[in-house]
C-alpha cells in the first residue's frame, strides 16, 4: 500500500512539472511591472497546527490577469485543531490527530481594476490521516481532485516593494471519497466537496 502511495504521488509530482514548465515556456512578456516568480509561505493553517511541518506556494504571474501556482502541504493536524467547530469541519469529537499532505496546481485570472482578486482551476494529489488516540482506529485515504479557487492578492505589503500576501479560498472535489465515520463519540466527516483557508505570506522576484 505504501508503495503504491509513493508511487501515486511521485507520477503526480512529474506530471504537475511538466505542466508548469511547458506553460512557463509558452509566457510571453506582458506587464514587466507585474510579471515575476514568487514563493510563499502559508501562516493560518500552520499557526493552528503550531508549525509542524510545512506548507507554501511558488508560482509565476505573467501579466496582469494570469499566473500558475503550486501550493505543498505537510501538515501535522492537532487534537486541538481538528476538535475545533471553529477551525475545522473535519472532524466532530476530540481524541484525533491527523495528517495531511497535498500538492495542489491552480491556474488564476486576475480580474477588476486592480486586478488584486483572481478566480481560478485546479488539480491536486491530497492524502488525509486520521488516527484515534484512544483506540485502534486509523483511517488514511489518498485522491487525486479537480476543484476552483477564489482569491485576494496585495503586492507591495507594508509599502515593500518585493513583499506580499495571498489570502486563497480553494474548493476541491474527491475523486476517492471519505465515507463519514464514527468512532465512538467522535464522527470523521464526509470528504467529497471539501474547502479550507489559505493565507501566505511571501516574496517576488
Amino acid at each position: 500500500m505504501t508503495k503504491k502511495i509513493n508511487s501515486i504521488s511521485n507520477k503526480f509530482k512529474i506530471i504537475v512539472g511538466f505542466i508548469i514548465c511547458l506553460l512557463a515556456s509558452s509566457v510571453k512578456a506582458q506587464d514587466k511591472d507585474r510579471s515575476s516568480f514568487f514563493i510563499g509561505y502559508e501562516t493560518f493553517e500552520m499557526t493552528m497546527n503550531k508549525f509542524q511541518n510545512f506548507a507554501g506556494e511558488v508560482g509565476y504571474r505573467f501579466g496582469d490577469k494570469n499566473q500558475i501556482r503550486l501550493m505543498i502541504g505537510e501538515v501535522n493536524l492537532t487534537e486541538r485543531h481538528l476538535s475545533s467547530k471553529w477551525e475545522s469541519a473535519a472532524v466532530d469529537g476530540d481524541n484525533v490527530e491527523g495528517y495531511f499532505r497535498i500538492y495542489e496546481l491552480y491556474y488564476d485570472r486576475y480580474f477588476g481594476k486592480r486586478k488584486n482578486f483572481y478566480y481560478g482551476g485546479s488539480i491536486a494529489y491530497v492524502k488525509d490521516e486520521y488516527n484515534h488516540l484512544i483506540s485502534d482506529n486509523s483511517l488514511e485515504n489518498e485522491t487525486a481532485t479537480v476543484g476552483f479557487a477564489i482569491g485576494y492578492r496585495k503586492e507591495k505589503l507594508f509599502g515593500l516593494k518585493h513583499l506580499y500576501a495571498n489570502i486563497s479560498i480553494p474548493f476541491r472535489y474527491y475523486f476517492n471519497d471519505i465515507p463519514e465515520t464514527e468512532w465512538g463519540d467522535t464522527t470523521i466527516s464526509a470528504h467529497k466537496f471539501v474547502n479550507n483557508f489559505w493565507f501566505f505570506i511571501g516574496y517576488k522576484f
